[in-house]
């Protein structure tokens, strides 16, 4: 009789050989040692006795981890954690063997665990039994060495301070972002944030320094390392260090005005001495909006001989375009340096204050780099460098080389409900402030997203849960979608990401 897998079946062989009656039920048999068949083996012999039919297994409730040892993240039904729990078994030796194991369907938030196991053992000399049972696991939370440490207060050996000296919070809102879309935060045992930026904490110095380096490779950051003795033994000539990574990242912002000084401007090949910024990354880039030059200055550099902005995103003022006079190619032949945004174009531009309309006529005429998107009667936001308090910089230096207003971007109106949304890490006060509001700075990124798709290629976006309209809103919504621009710039449904569900509790 053949063996099949998930049935109760004995092996026996009675090809050439003589049989003879079963002691209990008369049947002919192959004899054997015991004298019964195996109908008779299946009713009066159970080889599973000595298997322990219900486990417990330790779970953290934080990673939800199990302990194998050591703590081990697995998904559930899967191979690893079919593993564990057949470690957990006792009775399955060199006697009984195993054969096959498979999970049995349970609820999800049931806190059990139900395996199918198939063993065989030799009950008596040619006669092999195979018997099938479940084995039900209790899980039992059990917090990790990790989880520990991290609810543990001052539990880290390395902690990774970034810092930027700017009164805005927009560069740690992009950094948030790229730490989510790398998993850099997955050995962060903590996250504070402070008014001056954000404190990660680590176990290990190895844990930190790379974590510093992601830093680095991202955003202009100048890096300091200390470390602090927590105690000593005398015997072993062992020392205990705790770690501090101290990340100062690089003040100078995309859409800053910065200045140039005479020494900087000769090695940036004659810049002037006004630059706009248009870039950050592991360098950063200038845009000269007069002659359409480009410059960059790596982060090297720029703590060798750093420049400081002059103008910053709250010194923005709304102007009206009046009229676009795109310059001649024979005018703009002589640039170099092209920077690589295809919309970049010399103009002149009448522009005039969205506050001065029906007051006065002022208007000006500027030459911009924003001559690609700019049309008559739309709205761009600019700096009004005759109302900048440029005070400790020479003024000798913008004298006839300076104009009165700089275009920065183009304004738009847009819609107050976006189909996406961004995910956040999960941070902590830290002790003795309230927590910080950087709504307005996490506004500013999302619209730097719609507008900039290279922007969105580093960056996780996720579609947001729709949630059921009434009547009004409706109403609301379609006279909101009228009110704005047509030409407002929107977040593809191609490029969001599914699975995410923002909840507020």
């Amino acid at each position: 009789m053949g063996m099949k897998r998930n049935h109760d079946i004995s092996m026996e062989s009675t090809h050439g050989a003589t049989t003879a009656l079963c002691c209990s039920c008369g049947v002919p048999m192959v004899p054997n040692q015991s004298m019964r068949c195996a109908a008779c083996l299946k009713a009066e012999v159970s080889i599973t006795d000595g298997i322990s039919r219900k486990v417990v297994l330790q779970r953290c409730r934080n990673c939800t981890r199990y302990n194998k040892p050591p703590w081990t993240a697995c998904e559930p039904e899967s191979r690893e954690l079919l593993g564990i729990c057949l470690k957990k078994i006792r009775g399955l030796g060199k006697d009984v063997r195993l054969v096959d194991a498979a999970f049995v369907w349970t609820e999800e938030h049931a806190m059990r665990i139900r395996v199918k196991i198939t063993v065989q053992n030799e009950v008596a000399q040619s006669c092999v039994l195979q018997q099938t049972m479940v084995v039900e696991f209790q899980i039992v939370n059990q917090q990790c060495e990790d989880c520990q440490k991290s609810f543990t207060p001052h539990a880290y050996n390395a902690i990774v301070q970034v810092r930027q000296k700017v009164p805005h919070r927009r560069t740690f809102c992009y950094l948030e972002q790229l730490i989510l879309k790398s998993d850099a935060h997955a050995k962060v045992t903590s996250l504070k944030e402070t008014r001056e930026g954000l404190d990660f904490y680590f176990e290990t110095k190895s844990h930190a320094q790379r974590f510093a380096d992601f830093v680095e490779a991202h955003v202009p950051t100048k890096s300091k390392q200390s470390k602090h003795l927590i105690s000593h033994d005398a015997n072993s000539n062992s020392y205990n260090f705790k770690y501090t990574i101290m990340c100062e990242l690089c003040p100078i912002c995309v859409d800053d005005v910065v200045h140039v000084p005479k020494g900087h401007s000769a090695t940036l090949n004659g810049a002037p001495p006004l630059l706009l910024c248009h870039k950050v990354t592991n360098a950063i880039k200038f845009v000269d909006p007069i002659s359409l030059r480009s410059y960059d200055i790596p982060t090297a550099e720029y703590w060798k001989r750093p420049v400081d902005s002059v103008c910053r995103t709250e010194h923005l003022t709304e102007y009206v375009v009046l009229n676009v006079e795109p310059v001649q190619k024979s005018e703009a032949a002589a640039r170099q340096n092209t920077p690589v945004k295809k919309w970049m174009s010399l103009a002149d531009v009448e522009v005039a204050r969205a506050c001065d309309l029906g007051v006065n006529d002022d208007r000006l005429i500027v030459r911009t780099h924003l001559g690609g998107i700019l049309r008559p009667g739309r709205r761009v936001m600019g700096y009004d460098l005759r109302t900048v308090n440029v005070s400790g910089i020479d003024d000798e230096a913008f004298q006839g080389r300076c104009p009165d207003v700089v275009l920065v971007k183009k304004a738009y109106k847009r819609k107050n409900k976006r189909t996406w949304e961004l995910k956040r890490l999960t941070k902590e006060a830290a002790e003795g402030e309230d927590p910080i509001d950087d709504d307005a700075d996490m506004e500013a990124l999302k619209r730097n997203l719609e507008e900039d798709p290279e922007l969105r290629k580093s960056v996780n976006m996720y579609r947001a849960a729709e949630a059921p309209q009434q009547g009004g809103e409706e109403k609301a919504d379609a006279a909101e979608e009228e009110d704005s621009d047509s030409d407002a710039p929107e977040v593809p449904l191609a490029e969001l990401l599914e699975g995410l569900e923002l909840r507020d509790d």
